[in-house]
């Protein structure tokens, strides 16, 4: 299943790159980062699995944006799914809520743009914690708790809706290296991404040319 999955993703991008024009990947790092940087807010919900259960995680990410070629800045990610666990605490049975959650940099390449759809490689890396909350209400109280290194690349196409709002979707893969194994839970596994960003520049130029009218 994965295999397949894999294979149509490289087959969509083969179609995309010889049936339209693409940026040009010759431009240099030092030309891309000649741009004046403008803000850059998205969201993101990654389908997943965790020991062949599928969950939801959920994103969040800020930075900036280098002539809408290279994006860099700082992402935030959590469990968004309810998944229960069974342990043993003086040899009674118990359930307990899995979080997972993890703080850190990500850097996004746009190799393909011709309006109004987009694709883009993205290195997400995280650095957070994975443990059981006994009830299940973020009262502070944390079981096995295991700090945890994400790595998470992905590809992920975009439609613009009137150059204001960006949606779409991708795949990748999260790699999850974590202290111990008192969670004998599987988080490493392929991951399915729904992305929603605001393109900020178009409404700062919006925001502008009202102000403009009004004066």
């Amino acid at each position: 299943m994965h295999r397949r999955i894999v294979l149509s993703t490289v087959l969509i991008i083969w179609s995309a790159l010889t049936n339209a024009q693409s940026v040009n990947l010759s431009d240099s790092l030092y030309q891309v980062f000649r741009n004046k940087p403008k803000p850059s807010l998205k969201l993101d919900f990654r389908n997943s699995f965790i020991t062949g259960s599928t969950v939801q995680i959920g994103g969040v990410k800020a930075g900036m944006s280098f002539g809408k070629t290279m994006n860099i800045g700082l992402g935030y990610s959590w469990l968004y799914s309810h998944f229960d666990q069974v342990y043993f605490q003086q040899e009674v049975e118990k359930i307990g809520r899995l979080r997972m959650r993890y703080l850190g940099p990500y850097i996004e390449y746009s190799f393909y743009r011709k309006n109004p759809w987009e694709a883009m490689v993205t290195a997400n890396v995280g650095y957070g914690s994975i443990f059981l909350d006994p009830n299940g209400k973020r009262t502070g109280e944390r079981l096995f708790e295991a700090r945890a290194f994400v790595y998470e690349p992905t590809i992920a196409f975009e439609y613009k809706i009137a150059n204001l709002i960006g949606v779409g979707a991708g795949y990748g893969y999260r790699l999850v290296i974590r202290g111990n194994r008192d969670i004998e839970q599987q988080f490493t596994a392929p991951v399915y991404v729904l992305r929603f960003r605001l393109i900020l520049d178009r409404f700062e130029k919006l925001w502008k040319d009202r102000i403009g009218k009004e004066e």
